[in-house]
């Protein structure tokens, strides 16, 4: 039986500037970029799994969190075939250095190492790169 995903990501914006992990589906051949967060454990809120997902994947402690909507996707990725519903926020760095950074080296839960940066906000509005999870776009 196929489930439906529940997850909590974070939008960081400075100085016209968005925060994105980079992604690759090789199946596709697309680059992408999508916000930090992830799953939503059980009993847990969804600030509070934003919280932690965005400690965990690039060891950041955050503040203010605003919740800008809700968005539910159904996709494939990689050849699999996905269902989520995706709290998306906006939020602040308790430590401000993180706006200076250029690059932050994430980490997944299994392990896996990827890259976040900051994007220039027009060159993802105008819809240069694509940007998942579907409709978060819409929510800048």
């Amino acid at each position: 039986m196929r489930h439906i995903r529940a997850k909590a990501v974070c939008l960081f914006r400075h100085k016209h500037r968005i925060l994105l992990a980079e992604g690759y589906d090789p199946m596709k051949d697309e680059k992408y970029v999508i916000p930090v967060g992830g799953g939503i454990e059980f009993g847990e809120k969804s600030t509070d799994a934003a919280r932690r997902e965005t400690f965990e994947e690039i060891g950041a402690e955050i503040d203010n969190l605003k919740l800008l909507g809700i968005s539910e996707n159904i996709f494939t990725s990689n050849s699999t075939a996905g269902h989520e519903i995706v709290f998306v926020y906006e939020a602040e760095f308790k430590d401000r250095s993180f706006y200076q950074r250029e690059q932050i080296p994430g980490i997944e839960s299994n392990g896996a190492r990827f890259i976040v940066r900051w994007f220039d906000e027009d060159d993802i509005l105008n819809g240069s790169l694509p940007f998942y999870p579907d409709g978060i776009i819409n929510m800048l």
